[in-house]
C-alpha cells in the first residue's frame, strides 16, 4: 500500500502549508509523519527558505504566495502559519474553496480584522481549528478534569502567569512590527493562557490592564490583566518574555477555592484538599507530567502539537466538532483588543463585547 492510502484504504489528505516559519515546519513534519495525510504544497515569500526545501523534497510543490497555493494545487487540507496579518485572507480563501483548515494563533491581529470571516463561516461552515495547543498538554487536560469535579468546592479566586527568557534587546522581524503581529506578549503569548482560563472557567466579561514595554518600541514586553468573568470569578494574569531564567515557557494557574486549592503547571498538577470531594481523598494529590504522559505516534517539539493535528485530521473525517474554533479564538482576541483598550486609558476597566 502506497503513501495515498491509509491503512483503512482511504485516501491520504493532501496537506498544503501557508509559512514555512518554525510552526509551518512543525506542523509540515507531523502531518507527513502520520499517517492519513501528506503534505503536497507550500508557501512562503523567502525564495532562499523555498529552494532550500524544495532540494530536500522535489515533489512538493512550492509557491511564492499562500493564495497562489490555494488557487493551483489539489488540497484536501490547509495549515495556516503565515504572520499574523496574513491569517485572515489566507483563511477566507479556504472558506470560499471549502478547505478545512488549521490556523495558528493568535485568529488576527484585531476582532474587526476577524469579521469577515467569522461572517464568511457562520455562512458557508469550513471545518476548521485555532492552534491553541495548550489544551492538549496532559498537565493542563488533567487540571480541568480536577476543576470540573468541582473537588474545590466554591472558587475563591484564581492567579495566572506565562513567562518565558526571550527578549533582552531590541526585537528584530515581524513579530515586533505591531501592524504585522497585531500586538506584543500579551497576543503572542499571553493569548494562549487567556485560551486556557476561557476554557476552564468560561467569558470573561471585563477586564483591566497595564503594560510596559522595554526592548520594544512598538509593543509590549510585560503585562499584567486583571479578568472579571461571567461566573463572579476574578484573575490576575501576568505575562513577559523578557524575565530571566525561563528557559522554556513557563505557564502556572494558582485556584483557590473553599475545599482547598488547585496548581496547574506544564510539569506538575497539585491537589490540595481540606475533605474528600469529587473523588480525590484530603490532604496532597500530585500528578507529574510524566505520570499523565500519553504517547503519540510522532512528538515534533511536544506530543501536544501531534495531538492538536490529530484532532483536525479527525474533525475532517467526521469525527466531531473542532475546537478550539473561531469563536472561542474570537473572545480571547476580544479580551486582548480590550487589555490594550484599557492599557491606553489608564488601566480604566473595558467591558468585552
Amino acid at each position: 500500500m502506497n503513501r495515498s492510502q491509509t491503512d483503512q484504504g482511504k485516501k491520504t489528505l493532501r496537506v498544503g502549508v501557508a509559512g514555512l516559519g518554525k510552526m509551518g515546519l512543525l506542523h509540515a513534519a507531523i502531518f507527513n509523519g502520520l499517517p492519513g495525510s501528506q503534505v503536497v504544497a507550500a508557501a512562503d515569500s523567502t525564495a532562499t527558505l523555498r529552494n532550500a526545501i524544495g532540494e530536500i523534497n522535489p515533489d512538493l510543490q512550492m509557491f511564492s504566495d499562500s493564495i497562489e497555493m490555494l488557487n493551483k494545487a489539489s488540497l484536501d487540507a490547509v495549515v495556516i502559519a503565515t504572520p499574523v496579518a496574513d491569517h485572515i485572507p489566507t483563511a477566507l480563501e479556504c472558506v470560499k474553496k471549502k478547505i478545512p483548515f488549521l490556523m495558528e494563533k493568535p485568529l488576527a491581529t484585531s476582532a474587526s480584522q476577524a469579521a469577515d470571516l467569522v461572517a464568511a463561516l457562520q455562512k458557508n461552515p469550513v471545518s476548521h481549528m485555532i492552534g491553541y495547543m495548550t489544551r492538549f498538554i496532559d498537565t493542563f487536560i488533567k487540571g480541568r478534569e480536577v476543576l470540573k469535579s468541582n473537588a474545590l468546592g466554591g472558587l475563591q479566586r484564581v492567579t495566572a502567569s506565562i513567562y518565558v527568557s526571550q527578549l533582552f534587546t531590541k526585537g528584530k522581524g515581524w513579530r515586533y512590527d505591531k501592524k504585522i503581529s497585531g500586538g506584543g506578549v500579551i497576543l503572542s503569548q499571553g493569548s494562549h493562557l487567556l485560551d486556557l482560563l476561557t476554557w476552564y472557567f468560561g467569558p470573561v466579561k471585563k477586564v483591566n490592564a497595564s503594560m510596559t514595554s522595554v526592548y520594544s518600541p512598538e509593543i509590549e514586553d510585560f503585562g499584567h490583566l486583571i479578568l472579571d468573568f461571567q461566573s463572579g470569578l476574578q484573575c490576575t494574569l501576568d505575562t513577559s518574555w523578557s524575565v530571566r531564567f525561563k528557559r522554556t515557557v513557563e505557564t502556572t494557574i494558582d485556584i483557590l477555592g473553599d475545599n482547598g486549592s488547585l496548581i496547574i503547571s506544564d510539569d506538575t498538577v497539585k491537589l490540595f484538599l481540606d475533605e474528600p470531594q469529587g473523588g480525590f481523598p484530603a490532604g496532597w494529590s500530585t500528578w507529574s507530567a510524566a505520570d499523565l504522559y500519553r504517547g503519540v505516534q510522532i512528538d515534533i517539539g511536544g506530543p501536544q502539537y501531534t495531538r492538536e493535528d490529530i484532532a483536525f485530521l479527525e474533525g475532517i473525517g467526521g469525527g466531531g466538532p473542532m475546537q478550539p474554533d473561531i469563536l472561542q479564538a474570537l473572545h480571547v482576541q476580544r479580551i486582548v483588543d480590550g487589555a490594550y483598550a484599557s492599557s491606553q486609558n489608564g488601566g480604566n476597566g473595558v467591558v468585552i463585547q
